[in-house]
């Protein structure tokens, strides 16, 4: 069972996203901050699905870089995936190392497509 990480300072998005990616069969951690998040991070970790915007200031962006220079223990090339409602950050976030950007509000069955695919290849 792939084992995914969800960061989003709306809690009801993280619950929704959780429970929506286990009923899919992920097994899902779901945090509503960055330092929730980065002393959660394993080495089992195979996906992450994170916010542009979170809260403090911080951002999706901040997570991604920390994973990409292998400051946690995820593997550097983890899957991740970021989201906002600003298709203005699309641009950023896959130069920044994003495998995927994705335009709130998108389906579900979207995310859960991408991370099946993602998490297999």
């Amino acid at each position: 069972m792939p084992n995914i990480i969800v960061v989003d300072d709306d809690i009801t998005n993280v619950q929704l996203l959780q429970m929506l990616l286990e009923l899919d069969g992920f097994a899902v951690q779901a945090f509503t901050s960055l330092e929730q998040a980065m002393s959660n991070i394993t080495a089992q970790t195979n996906a992450f699905v994170v916010d542009w915007h979170l809260e403090r200031n911080t951002s999706g962006l901040d997570l991604l870089q920390a994973v990409r220079q292998g400051k946690t223990a995820a593997a550097i090339d983890t899957a991740f995936i970021i989201s906002s409602g600003d298709h203005r950050r699309e641009k950023e976030a896959l130069e920044a190392g994003a495998n995927h950007f994705l335009l709130k509000p998108y389906p579900p069955e979207q995310l859960s497509q991408l991370l099946a695919a993602l998490v297999q290849s």
